[in-house]
């Protein structure tokens, strides 16, 4: 999904903010790593969409957008908890980025 970067260790970084914060304890034993799976897809579905996969810029805000209308689709008996949860992904995925250098900020 990002070139060059560990997906594997992206994706425990984002199930270990996740866990830490703790506001997602209502969630059932494996929801978490499946539902941040499904964001991960979601982003990956905007990045192809919009081109940032091929170096068009990437849009946070539109990317939100998509992740959090496929998560409420997705995930409907967490609706209300899915703004929350796009927002704290997206958050997340930066600063992993951002901790390994490869966000070019233009």
């Amino acid at each position: 999904m990002y070139e060059g970067i560990d997906e594997s260790a992206l994706r425990d970084y984002i199930l270990n903010k996740f866990t830490a914060e703790g506001d997602f304890d209502f969630l059932k034993e494996g929801e978490l790593p499946a539902i941040v799976d499904a964001m991960r897809g979601f982003d990956e579905e905007y990045m192809r969409a919009s081109g940032a996969n091929e170096g068009e810029i990437y849009d946070d805000d539109d990317a939100y957008e998509l992740i959090f209308t496929r998560l409420q689709a997705a995930y409907p008996q967490y609706k209300m908890y899915c703004m929350r949860l796009a927002e704290d992904y997206l958050d997340f995925v930066e600063e992993y980025l951002a901790s390994v250098d490869a966000i070019d900020w233009e």
